[in-house]
């Protein structure tokens, strides 16, 4: 039986992490979570180093998956002390723990550490990220890798995938912009790669069973979704899924966020490719699964 936490485990990601490694019988699951901890879940203030240290050496995990983030740019922009505290001081918590344990860590990171001007990135790519956001994830990342004790790190673009608030995710979130039949301005300019948290889930855990199996998984990984498409292309798909005018959406090419936004940070995944380890899922059909397994949005929907 292998002990595997997971951080983040009541956000969008941590969620899907921890529903398909109880799909498995080989796994225990250890599901940390703060703000929204309910019965099942460890609270967990990961900004409190003392509480993770005594945290891993009670349960001794073979494996921690280190999804918990501040993951909104703007956010970050705005409270670069809230953001740094998550995504670098508490990686630097979780990885000393680990070191000292010997549990495997997986921080998992973004597309965001990169500038958006050569893609597609590998895994050997320079990184210089463009806002805060991408800098805090860059900081987290250095941490992992200093620590010199075979962490590995996944890269991961924007990500969509059964919601219990629309804000959780940026792509689910545009359902507001679809639904408001008020002229809406939309990003057509930053190009993404929407990739269904569900898709990941399954990534995660044949990495996780490859470490567990003997076959060292260390350094950057990166994950995507093969296809690529503006925040507006994103929305004229999921209007023709639901049978939604699109005709009051118009595209914007130049930037509209407070936070400086990469134009094309599209991840080459040649790393876990050649583990086998590749997506699967089409943006047409995951966001379709994903707004089935949302009943928050389909409540908008149905207004």
């Amino acid at each position: 039986m292998v002990k595997v936490m997971v951080t983040g485990a009541t956000g969008l990601l941590g969620r899907a992490v921890v529903a398909e490694l109880e799909a498995h019988a080989d796994f225990e699951v250890l599901a940390c979570g703060y703000s929204r901890a309910v019965q099942g879940i460890y609270r967990l203030d990961l900004t409190h180093c003392s509480q993770v240290t005594a945290f891993i050496k009670t349960h001794q995990p073979d494996v921690i998956v280190h999804c918990a983030a501040e993951r909104r740019p703007d956010v970050s922009e705005q409270n670069p002390a809230a953001a740094l505290a998550l995504n670098a001081d508490a990686t630097r918590s979780l990885t000393q723990a680990a070191s000292q344990s010997g549990a495997w860590l997986l921080y998992i990171s973004t597309d965001y550490v990169f500038d958006g001007t050569t893609p597609p990135y590998n895994e050997h790519s320079a990184t210089n990220p463009v806002n805060f956001y991408g800098d805090s994830k860059r900081q987290g990342e250095m941490i992992v890798t200093e620590a010199k004790q075979g962490f590995a790190i996944l890269r991961l673009p924007i990500l969509y995938g059964a919601v219990e608030t629309l804000p959780e995710s940026a792509v689910m979130i545009l359902l507001h912009q679809l639904l408001d039949k008020n002229e809406q301005l939309v990003d057509d300019r930053a190009v993404r790669s929407p990739t269904s948290t569900a898709d990941i889930a399954c990534a995660i855990v044949q990495m996780i069973q490859l470490q567990t199996a003997g076959e060292p998984l260390s350094g950057h990984y990166h994950f995507s979704a093969s296809g690529s498409m503006s925040k507006y292309q994103m929305l004229l798909a999921m209007g023709d899924l639901l049978g939604l005018s699109t005709e009051h959406l118009k595209p914007v090419t130049s930037p509209t966020d407070s936070a400086k936004r990469p134009h094309d940070c599209s991840l080459s995944c040649e790393r876990l490719a050649s583990l086998s380890i590749q997506s699967n899922v089409m943006f047409n059909s995951g966001i379709e699964k994903a707004l089935q397994q949302s009943p928050a949005a389909m409540a908008l929907l149905k207004k």
